[in-house]
């Protein structure tokens, strides 16, 4: 055979392989992809390791699934989702609740600092007061604290 028939013949027998192994050649096309099979070992060998992917293939295509396969998978895959649901959030739970905590203390401080700020004029006020009543007891004389036993009036 001449080189250039040789590459012709082994292209060939690439582009034929499933026709050669279901057997759909006529007889002269089957007679000549055996004839290049014997000259040409690297297409004897592409045949040989295609005849065994595809033995491969229809070995494990007889073999019969556990009945019970369909089960087994679901179950896991239900309990996934359920561990997935339960979970809490990782981002959650590094990120926005200490973020959520410290917005809830910011406002909680200003919140306090508004109260004291509205209840200062009030307590300076009774502050004021509480001095005026003195000044007022100072001016008059009276006694800072009043005995109760010496009152004019005795409910006895």
């Amino acid at each position: 055979m001449q080189k250039i028939a040789n590459n012709k013949d082994c292209f060939y027998v690439r582009r034929n392989l499933f026709s050669y192994q279901e057997k759909q050649l006529s007889d002269t096309e089957y007679k000549e992809f055996e004839d290049h099979l014997h000259s040409c070992k690297e297409c004897d060998r592409i045949v040989s390791d295609f005849q065994s992917v595809t033995s491969f293939i229809e070995e494990k295509k007889s073999v019969e699934p556990n009945p019970f396969i369909r089960t087994r998978i679901m179950q896991r895959i239900e309990s996934y989702l359920e561990r997935v649901r339960e979970k809490p959030n990782p981002f959650f739970q590094k990120v926005l609740r200490p973020v959520s905590v410290t917005f809830l203390l910011g406002i909680a401080v200003i919140i306090g600092f508004s109260i004291v700020k509205q209840r200062e004029p009030v307590i300076s006020q009774k502050i004021n007061h509480q001095n005026n009543i003195k000044a007022m007891k100072s001016g008059l004389n009276l006694p800072d604290f009043i005995d109760e036993s010496n009152t004019f009036f005795d409910n006895h």
